[in-house]
């Protein structure tokens, strides 16, 4: 698994390859994680994303003012985010 980036100046998030309620409650301090002030997150290296990661996109948007931009989203996450209605609240960019 790479590690999660966080670049203040750009107010940018690179997430893992895996982006899953194990990942994010064993691997990362989130408390940290979700107190970015998140605007654009790149999903470039991820191959592995379920249900969680929606919970990080709108903690992040209520943090900056939406949309926050997704950068190369996965099919899977599109997928939940049209089974969950989210689109409104991320700005996809494929890149």
């Amino acid at each position: 698994m790479a590690n999660l980036e966080w670049c203040e100046s750009r107010c940018t998030i690179t997430l893992p390859s895996d982006v899953t309620l194990e990942v994010l409650s064993d691997k990362l301090n989130l408390k940290k994680v979700l107190a970015y002030p998140v605007k654009v997150v790149d999903f470039s290296a991820v191959q592995q994303v379920d249900s969680a990661v929606l919970a990080l996109l709108l903690v992040w948007s209520k943090n900056s003012p939406p949309p926050i931009q997704v950068l190369k989203p996965p099919a899977e996450l599109l997928g939940l985010m049209r089974l969950y209605d989210l689109e409104e609240v991320v700005q996809i960019k494929e890149l």
